[in-house]
């Protein structure tokens, strides 16, 4: 949740100070507006935000490189100051709160530089130094971005020396761990921005710093306020907002999210089959509880899915499209047993004959419908991978949820990383709704799993739900 500083004074003045990466080669910059009336807890928001960290490591500040040893003068070597934030107070008696003490009282024409340390293990330091000031116009940002270079490094890749050996393999296809260093930063990178050190995009940047200092919006007022989209990125670390945010506009998410009727009735074609089969009437089930064996029979060609299925496709517990067909349909509130008998429910008849109604009520249902919140949060996010269209194999959706709902603070019951049985497991119910409606056509392990445009359509209409 962002949270909103005082309004500065109306003769206010911005810093203008150039951050640089100590020992980074080429170069890692910015240079930015600062309104100095902020404490430093908030001055370490901004250079997060503006270099691209992901805040998930300790940090202080400080008014000497902390790696550079101090000269004696007069036989005394002065102690650094040092400011770091409340929790790391009672650990030394001479650390000073970074929340009492504001950019504009520690840095100054005279001051000289300071230094902000991210991570105290890669040790990445930052030398803030002031270039300049200026009058604050009205309604000015309190922090803006206004040139830099490159990206920064990646979280854990073992300060400037181990980033620049990671930089120097990747780019030598024959360098002995290429491959298993091109995994890492796979993975460490994430599915939403695809890793380029000298990529470093200023305007999105500035986004999130607005967003740094807006005034609370209606959405953290209460719950169920906000959109899908808003809640999920709401939860995620700060660090990875911007990525995330990124990502959202990248999969068009302000892009259509309707299908034409004809597409939608082919579409939902395996449910009006089943919702139409059982009818107004209802549908007896025999004694064991499963479909007659001339309904399944029937199911399967009608659908088109018996040339692909091996066996005599008439048991319903041996035949698993439509075994997991009528599941789904139970699951998704289209139809349930009663007495031995199969019958629609009330939102099923009004949708027997209005199939783009009933694509929209599929979009619904699988963005609600969940038996627990880590199965809701990974259809979320699944949905997402769909609506952008980036994906192909299904082990590629698969490793993007799983870096979502490590985002988003899931863990094994072990509080290791999230294994591809377990993210899967929690998919089954929205994968199996997306390979019903031919979004997926892996049914089968026969091909790849492409997306088209009323795929996309579906998903967003979902994540707007």
């Amino acid at each position: 949740m962002t949270k909103r500083d005082p309004d500065p004074d109306s003769d206010a003045m911005l810093l203008r100070m150039k951050v640089s990466i100590v020992g980074s080669e080429p170069a890692i910059w910015r240079l930015l507006e600062v309104d100095p009336s902020l404490t430093m807890d908030r001055v370490h928001e901004v250079l997060q935000t503006a270099v691209g960290w992901r805040d998930s490591h300790l940090h202080s500040f400080t008014d000497t490189d902390p790696f550079v040893r101090l000269r004696a003068v007069n036989g005394i070597v002065r102690e650094p100051r040092r400011w770091v934030p409340l929790d790391l107070i009672e650990d030394s008696d001479d650390d000073l709160p970074e929340t009492d003490w504001t950019l504009g009282q520690l840095l100054t024409p005279e001051s000289g530089p300071l230094f902000y340390e991210y991570d105290f293990g890669d040790g990445w330091i930052h030398r803030l130094e002031l270039t300049g000031s200026l009058p604050m116009p009205a309604n000015t940002p309190r922090a803006r971005l206004l040139d830099g270079k490159r990206r920064a490094p990646l979280e854990d890749s073992g300060g400037t020396g181990g980033y620049h050996d990671l930089l120097d393999a990747l780019a030598d296809p024959g360098h002995k761990d290429h491959k298993d260093l091109k995994a890492w930063v796979a993975w460490t990178a994430g599915p939403w921005q695809e890793f380029d050190p000298e990529q470093l995009d200023i305007n999105a940047v500035n986004k999130e710093l607005t967003l740094l200092f807006a005034a609370p919006s209606a959405s953290e007022h209460g719950p169920g306020s906000e959109s899908l989209t808003q809640e999920l990125t709401n939860r995620m670390p700060p660090g990875l907002r911007r990525e995330f945010r990124s990502y959202l506009h990248a999969a068009g998410l302000d892009g259509p999210a309707t299908v034409e009727a004809d597409v939608a009735e082919a579409m939902t074609a395996p449910y009006l089959w089943l919702t139409r089969r059982v009818g107004l009437d209802g549908l007896s089930l025999t004694a064991a509880g499963w479909l007659p064996p001339a309904v399944v029979r029937e199911a399967m060609t009608e659908l088109g899915w018996a040339k692909d299925w091996v066996g005599k496709a008439n048991r319903e517990d041996q035949t698993l499209p439509v075994l997991q067909l009528r599941e789904s349909a139970q699951r998704l509130g289209l139809i349930r047993k009663i007495k031995g008998r199969l019958v629609l429910t009330s939102a099923a008849k009004r949708l027997l004959d209005d199939p783009a109604g009933l694509l929209l009520f599929l979009a619904q249902a699988v963005a609600h419908r969940h038996r627990h919140d880590s199965e809701r949060d990974a259809a979320l996010l699944l949905l997402l991978e769909v609506a952008a269209g980036k994906r192909s194999g299904w082990a590629d959706y698969l490793e993007a949820v799983a870096f979502g709902l490590e985002a988003l603070g899931w863990r094994s019951h072990t509080g290791a990383g999230l294994e591809p049985n377990t993210v899967q497991a929690l998919l089954v119910d929205a994968h199996e709704v997306l390979l019903n409606l031919g979004i997926l056509d892996d049914r089968f392990g026969l091909k790849a799993n492409s997306v088209n445009a009323p795929g996309q359509a579906f998903a967003r209409a979902a994540l707007h739900s």
